[in-house]
């Protein structure tokens, strides 16, 4: 198990999850009703996607695997991020981006050499790893990779790119237990959500339901979790000057 770093550069995703706030509220419901559709023990891993690039579906991903853990601490939460092209994760926990899933898919690690600790002594995360040429190729051996994961760890949350401009969930989607859509509302055309979809029925994902974002502002760099929105939240966050959410 890689162990954590005891001097961090930045803050992680931890610094942003208040576990009072709206926010988090609603990952918790996000995080009941995913486990929840259907027998909460046959939904043991979930694949996090969007139709297309900047929607939020890699926050989403994270905070899930939070909420999931923080609601379930008997259970070992294991995060991958699964998107070799534009990873995320490693920057939002503060983990070295290798060795990760790549060595593991191509046979050179075992689960337990790349998941690295967190905050939370149950949720563990492993980074993309090295940037290779094709990922596609690569993810031809997500399934033996997965299954590994699945006898390690309680319930995975794995976040993956885009359905839209390329075809890696279709290495990835038959292998899990579900597929959440993550949309960002009031920007994302309905004709291309519509075509993720099609995308996911062709494969044979089971969706287990689409995740409304709706980005309000912006926070430096990417912590922007805090303005994420969906669809059943009732308030906005009051703002301290410098345009952080303040808690009252």
């Amino acid at each position: 198990m890689v162990k954590r770093r005891e001097l961090r550069s930045k803050p992680t995703i931890f610094a942003y999850y208040d576990d009072e706030s709206t926010g988090a509220t609603e990952f918790r419901r996000l995080a009941r009703n995913v486990r929840h559709r259907g027998n909460p023990s046959e939904i043991r891993s979930v694949l996090v996607t969007s139709a297309t690039k900047h929607e939020g579906k890699s926050l989403t991903a994270a905070n899930l695997a939070i909420s999931i853990a923080k609601r379930e601490n008997d259970k070992v939460v294991l995060l991958i991020d699964c998107d070799l092209r534009r990873p995320i994760i490693h920057s939002l926990f503060d983990k070295q981006i290798e060795p990760g899933l790549a060595s593991l898919l191509a046979g050179e690690v075992e689960p337990d050499d790349v998941a690295h600790d967190t905050e939370l002594d149950n949720l563990k995360v492993i980074t993309s790893g090295r940037v290779v040429d094709s990922p596609s190729y690569l993810l031809a051996g997500a399934k033996d990779a997965l299954e590994k994961c699945r006898e390690k760890f309680d319930v995975l949350i794995c976040d993956a790119p885009p359905v839209v401009p390329v075809d890696d969930v279709g290495a990835l989607g038959p292998y899990v237990d579900g597929v959440l859509l993550v949309v960002l509302a009031g920007k994302t055309d309905r004709m291309v959500v519509k075509r993720a979809i099609d995308i996911l029925g062709d494969i044979r994902a089971k969706v287990l339901g689409i995740a409304l974002n709706n980005l309000h502002g912006t926070l430096p760099y990417y912590y922007d979790y805090k303005y994420y929105r969906y669809r059943y939240e009732r308030k906005e966050l009051p703002k301290e000057e410098n345009g952080t959410p303040s808690e009252g």
